[in-house]
């Protein structure tokens, strides 16, 4: 808010300012202060020393969030606690307002205390005086631009030597002369009449263009306006403020002037909306923009985290995708394996390119392939075919490698832009909760199993992972905890054994019949029916088990089941 309608809302604000008393003061933020009075006029007053929007207004609307007290705090309550407000004072061209209260202090230096409030882009501040105006404490350190040292009388920041607006109201400067030979008159304006900011500098030069009047009288009608009782009010933004809103556009909202009197520069470039005083536009527009703010503030490192993870995620795609050209390119050597077992020459022999006919090609002809002198041409052959064989394979689980993180990722997308769309406070701490006992639980579960899944057997078979429990304790293990609804389990019929798991992330009705015939393989082998020429075991989805009650470890019992038959294998080794 610039100074002219800082002027306006301290003009307003003084008539609900008689006979206060101070009842409470709360730190609603770090650099925010609610003080609370026992007056119906003025039930509150906010004070928020934000460098990028410092503001004075009659709220007391508070985030609901916690916010740790200061030392500065602690003093304002030791002196201003049922202090009465005697006068309020904000000088026309600087952007300080300053309360004097009569304190209930019986000692006589502070019977009278001040309270000076700097609303100075980048460098707001809050400064409690004595009696003789000296800086009794403050919220942040007074700046070098006041010129005082410690324990000496207050002086606002220096304005230099430019006109004052006190001035202007009784006479005509001379050096407003300058105005009319100005390149620029609008940074004329900012740089030669104090509290003059760049908005109300434009209007002040666009009135005066379109009136011919001098720009001393014009500086007089804009004060004498905004300055009146105020019966409406306009906020002026680069979009309907509506739209800003609903898309929680944070740089735009905090771009938007808060002004007393209509900007008629503004008319064609921005969107306006109008209240029924200053007052009531300045409580809109900084409760919203503090909510929003602080909002955001607190949505920022979940997103950050979600962002990161979907980063990692994306980065693990990326390495997928490149792993499964590489076993694209190597799909090709089961046809160069084929022609070279057919080309004629010494299979024993050492040969560093061989040329073979090409009878896969749509014309006959030859094809010469480069081969590694070191090996013979079966070696060679034999290195061929087993790449292919691996990189089917390996094709296979990288599909289902990436299948799974772009689920994953898409998933941690999906969740950033659900949380970047909300705006209110109460969709935001049901969100935050769920998140926080999610993180409580998962947390600790999610390593606790990645401990289970390293210590417990297990290995691959055709890109699935498959856990083999050691004895009844591990068994319920692997079952119950390790397992998922619809992971595949076995185990051998009529004798005891291990329970064995295969993994089922893409959730297949059935097994593939090879990883299954070795999953039942290793069934029959960690079981007491290992010796045995044939054995039957039975396999079915882990939702199909229950656990009955005071059951001994690794007793289960199957609500429904399918059998297979086979030889006790010990792939483990």
């Amino acid at each position: 808010m610039e100074n002219f309608a800082l002027a306006g809302l301290a003009e307003n604000l003084k008539p609900a300012m008689a006979e206060i008393v101070i009842r409470r003061i709360i730190q609603h933020q770090p650099d925010g202060f609610i003080f609370q009075t026992r007056s119906h006029r003025l039930p509150a007053l906010k004070i928020v020393v934000d460098p990028r929007h410092p503001a004075l207004y009659p709220s007391e609307a508070r985030p609901p969030m916690e916010s740790p007290a200061t030392d500065f705090l602690m003093v304002l309550r030791k002196h201003l606690t049922s202090a009465e407000l005697v006068s309020f004072n904000k000088p026309l061209s600087e952007r300080v307002a300053e309360f004097v209260f009569k304190t209930a202090v019986p000692s006589r230096e502070l019977e009278t205390m001040s309270l000076v409030v700097e609303l100075l882009p980048n460098a707001p501040n809050l400064i409690l005086l004595d009696a003789e105006r000296r800086v009794l404490a403050s919220l942040l350190p007074v700046t070098p631009q006041h010129g005082i040292s410690e324990y000496e009388a207050y002086l606002p920041p220096s304005a230099g030597a430019r006109i004052d607006l006190e001035r202007i109201l009784t006479e005509d400067p001379p050096e407003l002369e300058g105005y009319a030979h100005a390149e620029d008159p609008r940074a004329w304006l900012i740089a030669n009449v104090a509290g003059t900011g760049p908005i109300f500098a434009g209007e002040l030069v666009y009135r005066q263009k379109k009136s011919g009047r001098p720009i001393s009288q014009e500086i007089r009608n804009l004060l004498t306006q905004v300055r009146a009782t105020s019966h409406s009010a306009w906020i002026y933004s680069e979009l309907p403020l509506t739209h800003i809103l609903e898309t929680n556009d944070l740089q735009r909202l905090g771009k938007a002037v808060v002004s007393p009197v209509q900007l008629e520069s503004l008319e064609r470039t921005h969107s306006s909306k109008s209240f029924g005083s200053i007052l009531e536009a300045a409580r809109f527009y900084f409760d919203e923009m503090e909510s929003r703010k602080l909002l955001d503030q607190a949505k920022a490192p979940v997103l950050r985290d979600l962002r990161e993870a979907a980063k990692r995620f994306a980065d693990r795609e990326k390495r997928l995708l490149k792993e499964q050209r590489k076993y694209e390119e190597a799909a090709g050597l089961h046809r160069t394996a084929q022609l070279l077992t057919s080309c004629g020459m010494d299979m024993e022999q050492h040969y560093a390119s061989v040329t073979a006919n090409d009878y896969f090609a749509e014309k006959p002809g030859t094809i010469e392939i480069a081969l590694d002198p070191a090996l013979s041409l079966r070696e060679n052959i034999d290195r061929m075919f087993k790449r292919h064989a691996k990189a089917g394979r390996g094709k296979q689980m990288v599909a289902q490698q990436l299948a799974a993180v772009r689920n994953k990722r898409e998933g941690l997308d999906a969740q950033v832009r659900r949380l970047q769309v909300v705006r209110d406070w109460d969709t935001w701490l049901a969100i935050a909760d769920r998140l926080n006992k999610e993180r409580v639980s998962a947390a600790p579960a999610a390593a606790e199993r990645e401990t289970d899944r390293r210590r417990l057997r297990s290995i691959r078979i055709d890109g699935r992972e498959v856990f083999i429990g050691r004895n009844g304790r591990e068994n319920d293990e692997v079952t119950f905890r390790i397992a998922g609804p619809d992971d595949f389990w076995l185990h051998v019929a009529d004798y005891s054994g291990s329970h064995v798991v295969i993994r089922n992330p893409n959730r297949d009705k059935e097994p593939d019949p090879n990883i299954l015939t070795k999953a039942a393989q290793l069934a029959a082998f960690y079981s007491q029916a290992r010796n045995s020429s044939k054995v039957e075991v039975h396999y079915t989805r882990r939702k199909n088990i229950v656990k009955p009650k005071r059951a001994k470890p690794g007793m289960v019992r199957l609500l429904e089941f399918k059998s297979i038959s086979v030889e006790p294998k010990n792939w483990l080794e």
